[in-house]
């Protein structure tokens, strides 16, 4: 049966809410979330402590660098940067089968076979997986680095500032799951799916260096990264322009997600 033989689902969003609880289940029925919570909350958490040991090592005298961070105010920029890579990267393993496992497995055949819109699946899916990534990379992980932070600082970290990184790298990691779904659509190629993202978070900081007068104002959503940096290190935004950008790139990205699978030929 093609495309064309499948009958028409009325409403863009038919079926949406019980793709929304399946998906939801496979987080919240299992050992999945919390296990995934604990590896990131530790590791990320680790990191930090370690980089402000090898700076508390360096102010005294014990281990010598090239240019030792002088305190926790240095380091939180530059942990902002690592951890939103590594926690980018975990984003786009933890999730790249959604769309790429029904896709080759066929369990997407029988799935259709059901009153159920396309477009509907594609962002019930999106909503099911955005909260436990959000809850994995950074609600849970960013408290334990506040907390730490604040310890290290002798003073509660800045909330305003805090609470403008913390939104920063959700919407980052908003635009990794869209993006990752997207490509689960176009391709059934894992290496694909996930070295894309990965490839163009690494690519764009290459690239970024050399329009260094740019920083924070370029309207792509990894140029976050960079603002979320500059308030971790206590400035201000330079432009608004990034974040308003990140939305509107999630929004087309999602957009070309549904416009493709309404087109793919799956039953």
């Amino acid at each position: 049966m093609t495309l064309e033989a499948v009958p028409q689902i009325a409403g863009w969003n038919a079926g949406a809410g019980n793709v929304f609880r399946h998906e939801s289940r496979l987080w919240w029925r299992s050992r999945r979330w919390w296990i995934q919570a604990l590896l990131w909350t530790t590791l990320l958490n680790a990191i930090f402590l370690g980089m402000v040991w090898v700076a508390s090592a360096a102010n005294e005298g014990n281990l010598r660098l090239e240019e030792p961070a002088m305190g926790v105010g240095d380091i939180l920029p530059q942990f902002v940067g690592l951890a939103t890579l590594l926690s980018t990267i975990g984003v786009v393993v933890l999730t790249q089968g959604v769309m790429l496992d029904e896709r080759k497995v066929g369990t997407l055949e029988w799935v259709l076979a059901k009153p159920l819109s396309r477009t509907g699946m594609v962002i019930a899916k999106y909503a099911a997986h955005a909260l436990p990534v959000l809850l994995v990379f950074v609600v849970l992980p960013w408290s334990g680095i506040y907390y730490l932070a604040s310890r290290e600082l002798g003073e509660p970290w800045p909330l305003g500032d805090f609470l403008g990184v913390v939104g920063l790298l959700a919407v980052v990691h908003l635009f990794t799951l869209a993006l990752v779904l997207m490509l689960g659509t176009l391709t059934t190629s894992r290496a694909l799916v996930v070295g894309v993202p990965v490839g163009a978070v690494i690519l764009y900081d290459s690239v970024h260096l050399f329009v260094d007068d740019m920083a924070g104002k370029l309207p792509f959503p990894w140029e976050l990264t960079g603002v979320a940096t500059m308030l971790a290190g206590g400035q201000p935004p330079v432009s608004g322009l990034p974040v308003v950008a990140s939305v509107l790139w999630i929004g087309l990205v999602l957009a070309v997600a549904a416009w493709r699978f309404q087109r793919d030929e799956i039953l």
